[in-house]
């Protein structure tokens, strides 16, 4: 397996600054490097999300508005994930209590 690290900060501001476009590679080659490691189940999943989000970065007008649109693509996600988190076992704990049991029969 090819292991490819970030460059330092000094490189990649370099780079943001004197060649966007390298920096662009990079970030590409770096992303499809992740997702080619994941589990096979994630790929699709992962491979849909980082389309929104080149989706994102292309619609941006500047480098500072993309980024705060990704951003808020995590801000939206982890906010649903804190709601879920807190509303979702309370419902189930209370859908628990309402059940009926039905036993079944032992097997002989």
């Amino acid at each position: 397996m090819i292991r490819l690290e970030l460059p330092g900060f000094d490189t990649l501001r370099y780079l943001a600054e004197n060649d966007p476009e390298r920096l662009e590679r990079l970030r590409c080659t770096l992303t499809e490097m992740l997702i080619a490691r994941s589990p096979e189940e994630s790929r699709q999943r992962l491979r849909g999300l980082q389309f929104q989000i080149n989706a994102r970065i292309r619609l941006a007008p500047n480098p500072v508005a993309a980024c705060i649109a990704v951003s808020s693509m995590m801000h939206d996600t982890l906010e649903q994930l804190q709601r879920t988190l807190s509303d979702g076992p309370d419902d189930d704990l209370q859908t628990q209590r309402d059940a009926e049991i039905i036993p079944f029969p032992a097997r002989h």
